[in-house]
């Protein structure tokens, strides 16, 4: 237990003393600075807004100038790459100037993600919220979409938001959510098919969560092609876009982009990718031939729809280390109320992994994957004993750790997938020990059993405190 406690805090201390200086050296603004991608958002806004085409490099590039000069211009980090309806929705906050919109989008935002937060961790039993709350909200990942002006908060209140409605018998309320798919669809296109696959133990639930969310989709990508002038250029244009993501933003935190820099790596990073979208298909299909067999418990609906986004963001060819913030309503599951999964060795030998792969990938690239191919070796040969609490506690130091290092630029490789890759990892074994588990009988709300070692809650550590509602 002192040692849980000892490097609890000193992640806590580590965390904390970052974000003191990244905030030191954010400010005052500088160029590809802070409220660097918010500026490509306001600048498509405001195109569409005067009629114009905010897939125009041109147009959009002088758009970006309009709104925040910048004396020396990388025209590829500055392109408008979302859906149409995302310029449309802009248009809340930006017809704010420029650094008030931004100021107001994040704070909004930070809001609701901490509220629904922290409401996530009180229904999973957390009565030690504020702190880790806290913590999390502090960290490299939640920091760099905050500076960014990024949509993270508003994808993460999605998820929560969904599923906590879902539990609460409001699918068409869960289905209005995912409207935060339209914001970022190549990360979160996971969300609705776990979600609904999930819920298929009630099928008029789950129907009628498709099609509220086939409803919101259908409109807001409907909307944004007839609205937003000359958007049939959008699939074109992200199309050029993500033939030079891996050198034009090489801080990537999906094993794609760790693969991308290996020979041959373009082609591997596509197998890699492939791999995901199988992997979270099969996941769909087989958590909804279990609802049709038996009862899942909303915890188990959670975990699984969880577990599912996670190993997409393991193995998407496209994701960055802000993007991992809807890694937290998982890790809340994975390491039980208050964190007391959490073992002292387990957090020991994270910290120990973390800092050993970054500076190994400091050193030489080549040592570096050394190092990572070793560790997943050591893994696959132990995986056996490994509980899904250890390796979520592994990837939980690893993602407070890895991906602070590449603001320093001493990396020839992004190293957060391999944080990300064990969070996922436990999700599976989790998920694995729990479609195992003997099912609850009707009326059991309460107790806990263990399955292959692992703690399975039956039935919600995470119910509504409302009588009557699941």
């Amino acid at each position: 237990m002192r040692l849980r406690r000892l490097i609890l805090g000193g992640l806590l201390v580590f965390t904390f003393v970052f974000a003191a200086y990244a905030f030191e050296h954010m400010f005052p603004p500088q160029p590809y600075g802070i409220a660097d991608d918010w500026r490509v958002f306001y600048a498509a806004s405001t195109v569409v807004q005067h009629g114009g085409n905010p897939y125009d490099p041109a147009t959009i590039h002088a758009a970006e100038q309009a709104a925040e000069r910048y004396q020396h211009v990388q025209p590829s980090l500055d392109d408008f790459t979302d859906l149409p309806v995302v310029a449309l929705l802009l248009r809340a906050v930006t017809w704010l100037p420029f650094w008030p919109s931004y100021a107001v989008f994040t704070l909004l935002g930070a809001a609701v993600a901490a509220g629904v937060l922290w409401i996530w961790m009180r229904e999973a039993g957390w009565t030690t919220r504020a702190v880790w709350l806290l913590g999390g909200m502090a960290s490299w990942p939640v920091l760099l979409g905050v500076f960014s002006g990024q949509f993270d908060f508003l994808l993460l209140s999605g998820t929560v938001g969904s599923l906590l409605l879902m539990r609460r018998d409001r699918p068409v309320a869960a289905g209005l959510c995912m409207a935060a798919v339209l914001l970022k669809p190549h990360l979160l296109w996971p969300l609705p098919l776990l979600l609904f696959n999930g819920w298929l133990v009630d099928p008029r639930r789950a129907w009628r969560f498709a099609a509220a969310t086939v409803a919101v989709l259908g409109a807001g990508t409907l909307a944004g092609f007839l609205f937003v002038p000359q958007s049939a250029g959008f699939l074109g244009h992200v199309l050029g876009f993500g033939s030079r993501v891996g050198s034009d933003q090489p801080d990537l935190s999906g094993l794609p982009g760790m693969v991308l820099h290996l020979p041959g790596g373009a082609a591997a990073a596509v197998a890699v990718a492939a791999l995901g979208i199988v992997a979270v298909v099969a996941l769909a299909v087989r958590a909804g031939r279990t609802a049709r067999r038996r009862v899942l418990d909303p915890d188990q609906r959670a975990l699984i729809t969880l577990a599912g986004l996670a190993v997409w963001l393991a193995l998407t060819p496209y994701a960055h280390p802000n993007d991992d913030v809807l890694l937290f309503p998982l890790v809340v599951l994975l390491l039980g109320q208050n964190a007391r999964e959490i073992s002292g060795r387990a957090l020991a030998y994270g910290v120990v992994a973390a800092a050993g792969v970054a500076a190994a990938f400091i050193a030489s690239a080549l040592l570096g994957y050394a190092v990572v191919v070793a560790g997943a070796a050591g893994l696959a040969l132990e995986w056996r004993q490994l509980t899904p609490e250890e390796v979520a506690t592994a990837g939980l130091a690893g993602l407070a750790i890895l991906p602070a290092i590449w603001p320093f630029h001493v990396l020839q490789a992004p190293v957060t997938p391999v944080a990300v890759a064990l969070i996922a990892l436990a999700a599976i074994l989790r998920v694995r020990a729990s479609l195992g588990a003997t099912p609850a009988s009707a009326g059991q709300g309460k107790g806990s059993g263990r399955v292959g070692g692992v703690v399975v809650e039956a039935a919600p550590a995470l119910a509504p405190q409302a009588a009557g509602r699941h």
